[in-house]
């Protein structure tokens, strides 16, 4: 695995061919991670909208192994798609090179590692080296925009004040709570002091903008709620999973630590058309603009991106009820304190009383291969922790809104995730 790119300069790629009239009608697009939960989707709101003159998909994993529905055929088709492993140097020249356009003007990251719970070293080397990697490499062939997803976990949990006024803004105080969300912000960070390097060798050299040789970090950063949507395999699936073995055993629902526990959430749809409104922002942007030579978050290159339900246990408690019907709670302080102080165990005693059940359920309904969900829980998500963000920002220097239907957590959206594992046989 390659480490993270040194704070040497490389030399600058020769500026780019001229463009023909047809290749600068819209972009190319380059999505790492492209058949990620993200990636995927993304790949398909372009798709769909006929948004970009060709997009580019690198993954670890091949096509036939990521659990794709039918759907994304065409939009994640062989032809778009590259093997790679994009945190190794070597790899970026032949992933960097699009097959028609002079370059790729949009390159968002949506790679890395999602599993919760891993050793730093593993988020270390496939997380935030590979933004770095990146972050360098767009800068020495300026490229016009690079989108990297974050986490809305990097903020310390909100007091109930910052609750009540609408949550966490891009500029409260930072304290990641879960191992992923800690490399997640180093990542972030990390990005930050490579634009200022680059820009600081670029000074050094007495190199501007449109002078040959000169580089430069065109980037942004969403900091996410938690993504649902049909064909979630994370944080919905977890608990839909764990709803349908409750309701197997006839027994109540409950949750820790109370229902105004916020659990603030974004529709894997309105991520999609959040990072092409940041791409086309950033890209036609002027670097001299106080958004983005402004250093301070209130006026830089982070948004924060949840929808407007202000999501909360209760909120989900609700809808489980409704759609499995199904008695849902809350434990008492005195219980939700215990769990607090034992978490290891008891993780390990729910993990115990459900994935059997789970495993029967699939059995009974003849599921002979099980899928990407489950019930299986981890310790790092039972935390005592808001999740609690502003999208003010967002919506008012990108110009973007949550759709309609979509701008809120209800029934029927959760009813559609359920029905798309029905159609994927991961559904007992």
């Amino acid at each position: 695995m390659a480490e993270p790119a040194s704070n040497h300069v490389d030399a600058a790629i020769p500026p780019p061919a001229p463009a023909t009239a047809s290749d600068t009608s819209k972009p190319a697009v380059l999505i790492i991670g492209g058949l990620g939960y993200i990636g995927r989707y993304l790949a398909l709101h372009i798709h769909k909208n006929n948004l970009a003159s060709e997009v580019r998909l690198v993954d670890k994993v091949l096509p036939q192994l990521a659990w794709l529905a039918p759907e994304f055929a065409e939009a994640c088709s062989q032809d778009k798609f590259m093997q790679a492993d994009a945190t190794r140097e070597q790899s970026l020249p032949k992933i960097f090179i699009p097959l028609h356009a002079a370059q790729y003007s949009y390159v968002f990251n949506c790679g890395g590692e999602t599993r919760y719970s891993q050793d730093d070293s593993v988020y270390t080397a496939r997380s935030t080296a590979l933004s770095l990697t990146l972050a360098r490499e767009c800068a020495r062939r300026r490229t016009p925009a690079l989108i990297e997803f974050s986490t809305g976990m990097v903020y310390k949990s909100p007091s109930s004040s910052t609750i009540s006024g609408g949550g966490c803004t891009e500029t409260a105080p930072l304290k990641p709570w879960l191992k992923l969300a800690k490399h997640k912000l180093a990542a972030e960070e990390g990005l930050e002091k490579t634009r200022k390097e680059v820009e600081a060798e670029m000074t050094k050299k007495g190199l501007k903008n449109g002078d040959e040789g000169f580089q430069e970090l065109r980037y942004a950063v969403l900091r996410l709620a938690h993504v649902w949507g049909e064909y979630d395999v994370g944080f919905l699936a977890r608990g839909l999973c764990l709803a349908k073995v409750f309701q197997k055993k006839g027994e109540e629902m409950k949750w820790l630590y109370g229902s105004s526990l916020r659990i603030n959430t974004i529709h894997v749809h309105d991520v999609c058309t959040a990072a092409w409104a940041t791409a086309v922002f950033l890209a036609s942007t002027p670097s001299s603009s106080p958004i983005l030579s402004d250093p301070s978050p209130s006026a830089g290159r982070i948004f924060n991106i949840v929808d407007r339900g202000d999501t909360s246990q209760g909120t989900l408690a609700a809808i489980i009820h409704e759609i499995f019907n199904i008695p849902t709670g809350f434990q008492n302080s005195l219980i939700s304190t215990f769990a607090k102080f034992n978490l290891e165990s008891v993780v390990d005693d729910v993990n115990e009383d459900v994935l059997q059940p789970w495993a029967d359920l699939l059995s009974e309904k003849g599921v002979k291969r099980a899928g990407p969900i489950g019930p299986f829980m981890e310790k790092e998500l039972l935390k005592d922790c808001d999740l609690c963000l502003n999208a003010g920002r967002a919506e008012k220097v990108l110009g973007w809104r949550p759709g309609k239907e979509t701008e809120r957590m209800g029934v029927e959206g959760v009813r559609g995730a359920v029905a798309s594992y029905e159609r994927m046989g991961w559904w007992p």
